[in-house]
């Protein structure tokens, strides 16, 4: 076995000047050593192009892979990290001492600011609370819906979610994020509705 495939992450050097970068399998910079910390490396498993969380001064940033230390966000992040067991793409952060958390895109673009408190996983959806109001991020459909909902619940994966809004239970559908509630199923043909349903957001989606 090559020392290569002895080694199952890239490592965290230091160089010269006493900064910390990333090496990759095979001994070459992808990460300059130009920063005081670098929060962790990546497995086979996650794309070679995925950024770095690096630490300057005291604050976190996104560095891409490059080697040339391309910086995808300022250092104005408290706490920047990925979602747990959910498909990449998607990272979490704090800024400004803020106890809650935003959503920024792997690219570092901020799509929900530090509003949401907590977070639970289902098969590729994060489900969101700010208070007592849901909302989600389906990963598989890249569907984001803010915290509005009275309540969402799963009660099987492969069909649609089920929203509660004002009181009432309904689905959203994946095409345009707008609410459908169950009452207007009574105002519709069967092939009209199970066309919204067909449409509406699940917990995960085959792959296939």
């Amino acid at each position: 076995m090559s020392k290569i495939e002895e080694k199952k992450f890239p490592e965290v050097f230091v160089g010269e000047n006493g900064k910390k970068g990333v090496k990759n399998l095979e001994g070459s910079i992808i990460v300059p050593a130009n920063y005081d910390e670098i929060a962790y490396t990546y497995g086979r498993m996650v794309p070679k192009d995925y950024p770095y969380v690096a630490v300057r001064d005291g604050k976190m940033g996104l560095v891409v892979p490059d080697g040339k230390g391309s910086e995808l966000t300022a250092f104005v992040y408290d706490n920047i990290d990925m979602f747990s067991s959910m498909p990449y793409g998607w990272l979490w952060f704090q800024k400004e001492g803020s106890k809650q958390f935003g959503i920024m895109t792997i690219d570092g673009k901020e799509v929900m600011p530090c509003k949401f408190d907590s977070y639970g996983a289902g098969g590729q959806t994060l489900y969101l609370c700010s208070g007592d109001r849901h909302g989600l991020l389906q990963t598989g459909i890249g569907v984001l819906l803010d915290t509005i909902y009275d309540d969402i619940e799963v009660e099987d994966p492969d069909s649609p979610i089920i929203f509660t809004l004002n009181g009432e239970k309904g689905y959203v559908r994946s095409t345009n994020g707008k609410f459908y509630p169950q009452s207007l199923s009574e105002t519709m043909s069967e092939d009209e509705w199970e066309e919204i349903l067909d449409e509406c957001i699940c917990d995960q989606y085959d792959d296939n």
